[in-house]
């Protein structure tokens, strides 16, 4: 038995071969998402309009605001966040004043968008609520040059 050394070599071989077809069975692409660069936000959505001229007469600042032309009209965002706690102070602040908020849940693919995100939302974290539109149309700015005008 000149070739002994071979028994075990083998044997290593198939059972490597066994394990691994049991994990690549068993894995699931969406489970990983330390690789996934996308993160989600918070848009709060003050309203949807059929037309940019209803849009304009409902809401006569909309231009400082972010709106998105869908399918099913335009849709008009007032703030963005990453926390949704921040996103319910904001919607908290609106409402005082007598909006209707909705808050839509959203991915973002664009690191540098986020990350100053996360930099004016440590801002709204500690500030008053009178702050908090000025702070939201830099975001809103921000997101337009960043992510909207990247897309183009």
């Amino acid at each position: 038995m000149k070739y002994k050394f071979l028994v075990p070599i083998v044997l290593s071989i198939l059972i490597g071969l066994f394990f691994g077809k049991i994990f690549f069975d068993n894995y699931d692409s969406n489970s990983l998402t330390v690789f996934d660069e996308k993160d989600k936000v918070y848009m709060l959505q003050i309203g949807v309009y059929s037309s940019k001229e209803k849009m304009a007469s409902s809401f006569k600042n909309y231009e400082k605001y972010l709106y998105i032309s869908n399918d099913d009209g335009y849709h008009l965002y007032v703030g963005i966040t990453k926390s949704k706690d921040l996103a319910s102070k904001i919607k908290e602040y609106y409402e005082k004043l007598g909006y209707s908020i909705y808050v839509k849940e959203n991915i973002i693919d664009n690191q540098s968008f986020l990350s100053v995100l996360g930099e004016y939302d440590k801002i709204i974290d500690i500030t008053s609520n009178s702050d908090i539109p000025e702070i939201e149309k830099i975001v809103i700015s921000n997101y337009k040059e960043m992510v909207l005008e990247s897309e183009s």
